[in-house]
C-alpha cells in the first residue's frame, strides 16, 4: 500500500481515509479511483441526492459520497460536510467552477474561494488537533495569459487577468492563510497547465474541426508558448504530493515539461488529422472578433494567445514527480478519438 502524507504505510494496518470533492468530473474521478486502487477509503462529496441527480453513476465502485454542497445551500450541509470530513488523512480538493463564460464573478468567489473556506472550516472543526493535508488542484492562470520573456518559477509574480484565475489566486490565499493559524493543517497546492486527454477534448475538437475546414489562423507569427497536461498526469502529481512529506505548505507548477508553440501544435495536429497547416496569419484584433464567428469561447481565446513557458523544476526536485506522457503520445491518441467521432457523425 502506497504511503499518505497523514496515513499509513504498508507496515502499518491503518488504512488511510481520503475526501475527494469534484469526483464526477473526469480529474475528480481519476484520483478516485487511483486512490481506491491503493487500497484506501476514499469519501467524495456529492450535491444531490441519487433520485435527483445522474452525478452518482459517475462515481468509481467503493467511493462512498456523502450528500453535501460545500458552498452550504441547505441547513443540513453544513452538518453533512463535518460528517464527510470526521478522521481524513487527505483531501484533493479538485472541485472547482472554472470557465469564465460559463460564471460571474460572485459566483467563483462563492465556489472557489467561500467554498473551500467552508470545508478547510469543516476540517478543522471535526479533527480537533489530528494532522491533515490538503491538495489543491490550483491554476497556471493565476500568472496572467501573456509573460513573454520569462520562465515561470513559483516565485514569479502572480497576475490574475480573468475572473476565473482572480478566485483561485484568491482560493491560494485563503488555505495558505488557515496553514499559518492551524498548524496541524498542511497544504500542497498544485498550479496545472491547461489539461487534455479523455474527458477535455471539447475545446481541442473544435480547433481540429477548424483545421479540418481549413479555418485555422495563426494569430501573429504562432510562435506565443502555450502549457499542457494530461489528465493522467495530473492525477499522478496529486497522488504523488500526497506521498511526499517535502510537500507540506508548497507550491507547485505542473505541466508536461515541455514548452510548445502553437504553431507546433497546429502542424502536429495537422499531420495526424491528413491536412495541411494553417497558411495564413491575423492580428491580435482581428482573432478576437474571429473567434466569436468561429465558436470560441473567451477561455479558449485566451488559451491559444497565452504566452507562457513555466518551469516544473521544484516538483522534480522536491517530490521527484516527472510527467510521463508526451504530446505526442496524449496528443495523437486525441487526434484519434477526434477522427473516429468525426467518422460517425458522417
Amino acid at each position: 500500500m502506497a504511503k499518505t502524507s497523514g496515513g499509513a504505510s504498508a507496515g502499518n494496518s491503518r488504512v488511510p481515509v481520503d475526501l475527494v470533492t469534484g469526483a464526477t468530473s473526469r480529474l475528480g474521478a481519476l484520483v478516485t479511483k487511483k486512490l481506491i486502487e491503493l487500497g484506501h477509503e476514499v469519501r467524495v462529496i456529492v450535491r444531490a441526492d441519487p433520485s435527483k441527480s445522474e452525478e452518482w453513476k459517475r462515481l468509481p465502485p467503493g467511493a462512498k459520497p456523502y450528500i453535501t454542497d460545500f458552498t452550504l445551500k441547505q441547513p443540513s450541509d453544513e452538518e453533512n460536510l463535518k460528517q464527510a470530513c470526521t478522521g481524513v488523512d487527505n483531501v484533493f480538493h479538485v472541485a472547482s467552477a472554472v470557465y469564465n463564460y460559463k460564471h460571474t464573478y460572485d459566483e467563483f468567489i462563492e465556489v472557489n474561494v467561500v467554498g473551500t473556506e467552508n470545508i478547510i472550516n469543516a476540517l478543522l472543526e471535526a479533527n480537533g488537533s489530528k494532522a491533515v493535508h490538503f491538495i489543491c488542484a490550483g491554476s497556471v492562470s493565476v500568472y496572467g495569459y501573456r509573460r513573454a520573456g520569462e520562465v515561470l518559477t513559483e516565485e514569479s509574480d502572480t497576475h490574475p487577468e480573468s475572473n476565473y484565475s482572480k478566485s483561485k489566486l484568491m482560493q491560494e490565499e485563503v488555505i495558505r492563510a488557515y496553514s499559518d493559524a492551524h498548524p496541524n493543517f498542511k497544504y500542497t497546492i498544485l498550479r496545472f497547465s491547461t489539461l487534455y486527454g479523455p474527458g477535455y477534448e471539447e475545446s481541442f475538437f473544435k480547433i481540429f474541426s477548424l483545421l479540418m475546414e481549413g479555418k485555422l489562423r495563426y494569430i501573429g507569427n504562432g510562435g506565443n508558448h502555450i502549457s499542457l497536461l494530461h489528465v493522467n498526469d495530473a492525477v499522478d502529481a496529486m497522488i504523488a504530493v500526497a506521498e511526499s512529506p517535502k510537500s507540506a505548505n508548497q507550491i507547485y507548477n505542473v505541466t508536461d515539461g515541455e514548452s510548445h508553440t502553437v504553431r507546433s501544435l497546429y502542424e502536429f495536429a495537422a499531420k495526424m488529422l491528413h491536412v495541411s497547416p494553417p497558411k495564413k496569419s491575423v492580428s491580435t484584433a482581428v482573432a478576437r472578433i474571429g473567434s466569436r464567428i468561429s465558436g470560441l469561447k473567451y477561455d479558449e481565446y485566451e488559451f491559444i494567445t497565452s504566452e507562457r513557458i513555466i518551469s516544473i523544476n521544484k516538483i522534480i526536485r522536491e517530490v521527484g514527480f516527472r510527467p510521463r506522457i508526451s504530446i505526442e503520445e496524449g496528443g495523437g491518441e486525441l487526434v484519434g478519438e477526434f477522427l473516429r467521432s468525426h467518422r460517425s457523425l458522417l
